[in-house]
């Protein structure tokens, strides 16, 4: 009897144990696995068999929602949920088959390694309700929202990666693309205004040509401007919802750049980079990025019964692009002359700057210097415009240059500039230059200069001018000054002496830039008068102005000649009385009443001695009749005059005529 108790006490014992490690999941009931309604039962022996996650008791039975680790380099989840757990053992061997879901395999793809036991939860609860998954469910599914308190995290977890699987999932398009940095015109203040017609419409930096480069390029139209040697190339990543996938690497094999990146990573906005082109040619991009899969791979078990199916994320698709684009040169030239006030008969140059030439592209560039006689306008070919001359500068790259040199005429007058040229080719874009930049204009005015004359009419005196060498047709101001001086002026740069007018003229030059005027008389004063003339400066004509004291510009006017007073003649110290009466001529000796015979012929006689001369009263110079009293007012008359000289004369011979009477009678009386 005490036997039988004792076996009892026993008995129940061993009931109450059993019972109650059933209660606990312990047993040995759990090396041979549980009856199909109690659900999956946790493998002790194998504690390496599960990776993060959460045990669920179901009515049916347990069941665990998380990771197992049925492959050493990746998690696996089970898709029927009740059977045995998938140890490795059963699945030495194995061979996948591929599912198509998109959206669980992107879910794998991102979240497979994390170690958060919320995670894997909701990654095992999405595994296991994806209809489109084979499934042989024990224990019937749920979302972890409805698993109670314990799958709080993981119903949070759950939620937000089913909207990213949903937003993010593929199939998957990288979108890249190529489109030239275009150069935007800049507005320089002497630029033509847009409103106005556009000029120079063949020129390469004119509006109309900006125009024609943008329907040549990509985007026709969309963008004014012009290439340069840099393209925007632009990536993105789609997701099958049309969303932006970022933090992406792709991977970027570019041809024709220099120092292109080699990869990018996606945003949330597409992603963009410049690359610089190393030649003309074609510039190409391929991209490549390697992207969730859109299927999971499905194993089923080698060995073992009511073993459990599962799945792993499949390996990464890979989604690629290719972009290309055509670049040429396309150079600008920006100009300045080397003088903008030349002198005709010296040279000029063109310091010049290239730009938007490809890497290390050279060009040739055509330098043309023009003249026109009107002020050029910016953008517009004068109808008068015609070249001086021009010159080649070869082997031309990016950067500051000067041209060769064109040489000013020697007898120019007018504005000049440079216009450059650059011919096109496969790799160039042509360019041309517009005529009329001020920056490349430069201006030789013309030089007047005036002829003048100065006369004298009487006491006036006036200055006749005449110019030459205007501008045809222009206006100019002339200033004509008159100075007086008291002595001979001798020409200089410097004026003297004093003001005596200004006179101003504004004349309009003829058709040969010649002009003359006269200016009004002034009254002339004694001594010299000189004229100075000034051609005042304009924006065409270079001032100029005359030397004081040119002897052409000269005039004298002496002062009045006065009648001079001859001297008083010599009193003698003892004056010679004046006769009362003139003294009487001799008288004429009696002829007679009948002449004499001829005597003979008688021997030559000696010459008589010479008498003495009898005195003679002495005759005065003038006649003895006294002259008339000199008028009041006026000084007597001296000196002998001609009336005076003949009488005198004639008396002298009438004296002598009786002197030689005298002597011949008296020789006949002696005879």
């Amino acid at each position: 009897m005490t036997t039988l108790r004792l076996a009892s006490l026993r008995t129940a014992l061993l009931l109450t144990v059993l019972t109650v490690a059933s209660l606990i999941g312990l047993g040995p009931a759990m090396a041979a696995g549980p009856p199909v309604s109690l659900g999956e039962v946790p493998v002790l022996t194998a504690p390496n068999a599960y990776g993060p996650g959460i045990w669920h008791d179901a009515k049916q039975g347990k069941t665990w929602y998380g990771s197992y680790r049925t492959f050493p380099d990746t998690s696996a989840y089970c898709i029927d949920a009740g059977k045995k757990s998938p140890l490795p053992k059963y699945f030495k061997g194995a061979k996948a088959d591929t599912v198509t879901s998109a959206r669980t395999a992107w879910a794998l793809h991102e979240y497979a390694d994390s170690q958060s036991k919320d995670v894997q939860a909701a990654l095992s609860a999405m595994a296991r309700l994806d209809k489109a998954l084979p499934h042989d469910h024990k224990v019937p599914p749920a979302k972890p929202a409805d698993l109670g308190k314990k799958f709080t995290g993981a119903a949070k977890k759950h939620s937000t990666i089913l909207a990213e699987a949903k937003k993010f999932a593929g199939p998957y398009t990288l979108d890249i693309s190529l489109k030239p940095v275009m150069r935007m015109p800049v507005l320089e203040p002497y630029a033509a205004p847009e409103s106005a017609p556009s000029p120079d419409s063949w020129a390469s930096d004119s509006p109309a040509s900006s125009k024609d480069s943008a329907k040549d390029g990509p985007g026709k139209g969309a963008v004014l401007g012009t290439p340069t040697d840099e393209a925007t190339l632009t990536v993105s990543l789609l997701s099958a919802s049309g969303a932006q996938v970022p933090d992406v690497p792709v991977t970027l094999t570019t041809a024709g750049a220099e120092k292109a990146p080699k990869t990018m990573t996606t945003g949330k906005e597409p992603v963009t980079t410049t690359l610089q082109a190393s030649a003309p040619g074609t510039l190409s991009v391929t991209a490549k990025a390697k992207v969730a899969p859109q299927t999971v791979r499905v194993f089923e078990p080698t060995s073992g019964t009511r073993v459990q199916r599962v799945i792993t994320p499949d390996t990464p698709d890979s989604v690629t692009d290719k972009a290309s684009l055509e670049l040429s040169s396309q150079p600008k030239v920006t100009t300045e002359i080397s003088d903008q006030t030349p002198t005709p008969g010296e040279p000029v140059t063109d310091d010049f700057t290239v730009s938007g030439l490809i890497g290390d592209h050279t060009v040739t560039v055509v330098h043309t210097l023009w003249q026109t006689a009107t002020a050029p306008t910016h953008g517009t070919k004068n109808d008068d415009a015609r070249e001086i001359g021009s010159v080649t500068s070869k082997n031309v790259g990016n950067g500051t240059h000067t041209s060769g040199e064109v040489t000013v005429p020697t007898d120019f007058h007018g504005w000049l500039y440079f216009t450059e040229t650059i011919a096109g080719d496969k790799a160039t874009k042509e360019w041309k230059g517009v005529h009329g930049q001020p920056r490349e204009t430069g201006f030789v005015p013309w030089t007047p200069t005036a002829d003048t004359e100065a006369v004298l009419e009487g006491t006036s005196t006036h200055d006749e001018v005449a110019v030459t060498g205007l501008r045809p047709g222009s206006e100019a101001v002339l200033t004509i000054t008159a100075y007086h001086v008291e002595t001979e002026p001798e020409q200089s740069k410097k004026t003297d002496g004093t003001e005596l007018s200004v006179q101003d003229f504004t004349v309009i030059a003829d058709e040969k830039g010649h002009v003359e005027i006269d200016t009004e008389p002034i009254d002339m004063p004694i001594g010299w008068v000189t004229y100075v003339t000034a051609i005042e400066g304009s924006d065409v004509n270079r001032a100029w102005t005359s030397d004081w004291g040119v002897p052409a510009e000269t005039v004298h006017r002496p002062p009045e000649e006065k009648p001079s007073t001859p001297p008083a003649p010599e009193e003698p110290s003892t004056p010679p009385e004046e006769p009362s009466t003139p003294p009487a001529p001799p008288e004429q000796p009696e002829q007679p009443s009948t002449p004499p015979s001829p005597p003979e012929q008688p021997e030559a006689p000696q010459a008589p001695e010479k008498p003495e001369s009898p005195p003679v009263e002495p005759v005065a110079e003038t006649p003895t009749a006294p002259a008339a009293p000199a008028p009041s007012g006026e000084l007597p008359r001296t000196g002998t005059t001609g009336t005076g000289m003949l009488i005198g004369l004639g008396i002298v011979f009438v004296g002598l005529g009786s002197t030689i009477l005298l002597i011949c009678g008296s020789r006949r009386e002696k005879d």
